[in-house]
């Protein structure tokens, strides 16, 4: 019997997907001089105010990445001058999310998979549309940077320099059954490919960039998503015996729900979300999202399932479930965008004042 999931109720406005089952056989004194030093040395150490929660919790998603056992962080926690010498964003206008279960007592697996789509209905999102928020982006987190006592690299100056006239990589691939955008912030150059360091050569010249600005770099890769996918797949298998019949059946019951939030993505085989820091020594950073970033506002005007969108395929060892269609304006879906990118400048700044500690 069909009946409506409960193991999201605690998520924010999900789109449910009915369960199917297939069954078969510190004192303080009042010195003010004293008190005004001491505040005065904090906010100079950390450039404002610690974090809040929330930030932290988010920077907590951000995995500092070093070279050697025994290394520690010098570039993130010391940050006083940055170069934004890259800032790509690749936005997904469909995105999926598959799960595989299984049950402990039989090796009995099954699959599931469920896909979701993004509709805009005043009209399809442009190139232009994807560029705004991009460049957006870009402007609020070099504010973000200067509010936090971080010296900032104007664009022009960086554009000016031989390295960034030199470079335009390749971007990186990805999955070909996610519709993407992909966007360099000010239609800037790609300057780093992703997923490994620069080559030897190339790592020198990078460092002479670095002293040529006097600033450390910072070479970014994100993800932006429209939507949280949640899966869920239980088997349950029982058998009953009597003197002449052995009657075995084995359930599976699908779960799934469709959150119509952004999401700043984790890193995965089909999302990039890598970043790099450089500086004039040589020193190199890799900051990867291991987890989402959620946004905190829903952007939605209506949620509805798709089955005509299904493609079945009778022999695929996952079950597809019926796919999910979130409809939206362009300018809703442009500002909930804003909102999620801001989120991760404010994570990226709270790991550098957390890592100070």
């Amino acid at each position: 019997m069909n009946q409506l999931t409960d193991p999201f109720n605690n998520f924010r406005h999900p789109f449910k997907i009915r369960k199917s089952k297939t069954r078969y056989s510190i004192t303080i004194t009042a010195v003010l001089p004293f008190v005004l030093f001491v505040y005065c040395s904090l906010a100079h150490l950390t450039g404002y105010a610690q974090p809040n929660e929330a930030d932290k919790e988010n920077a907590g998603k951000l995995k500092l990445m070093l070279a050697g056992t025994f290394a520690k962080p010098k570039i993130l926690p010391n940050l006083q001058k940055f170069a934004i010498a890259q800032l790509s964003i690749t936005y997904k206008l469909n995105t999926s999310e598959s799960v595989i279960g299984k049950e402990k007592s039989t090796g009995a697996m099954a699959g599931a998979r469920l896909k979701a789509f993004l509709e805009t209905t005043d009209g399809e999102l442009t190139p232009d549309d994807f560029q705004e928020v991009t460049d957006y982006f870009y402007h609020s987190f070099q504010r973000k940077l200067k509010a936090a006592g971080i010296d900032t690299v104007a664009w022009d100056t960086i554009t000016g320099t031989d390295f960034y006239k030199s470079q335009d990589d390749k971007k990186p691939e990805f999955d070909k059954e996610q519709v993407i955008i992909s966007t360099n912030a000010n239609n800037g150059n790609t300057l780093w490919g992703g997923k490994t360091g620069f080559a030897f050569g190339k790592a020198k010249r990078a460092m002479r960039f670095c002293d040529e600005l006097g600033a450390d770099a910072g070479y970014f890769y994100l993800t932006l998503d429209f939507a949280d996918i949640l899966l869920d797949v239980k088997i349950n298998s029982t058998e009953k015996q009597n003197m002449f019949v052995i009657e075995k059946t084995r359930t599976f019951k699908y779960s799934g729900a469709v959150i119509p939030q952004m999401v700043v993505s984790a890193n995965t085989n089909a999302n990039t979300a890598l970043s790099m820091l450089l500086n004039g020594k040589g020193g190199v950073e890799t900051l990867v999202i291991t987890n989402n970033l959620e946004g905190n506002s829903t952007y939605s005007d209506n949620v509805s399932q798709d089955p005509a969108r299904l493609k079945r395929n009778l022999f695929a060892f996952a079950k597809s479930l019926n796919p999910v269609v979130i409809e939206t304006t362009r300018a809703k879906y442009k500002e909930a965008a804003k909102q999620s990118l801001d989120q991760y400048a404010d994570a990226f700044i709270a790991k550098s004042i957390l890592l100070k500690k």
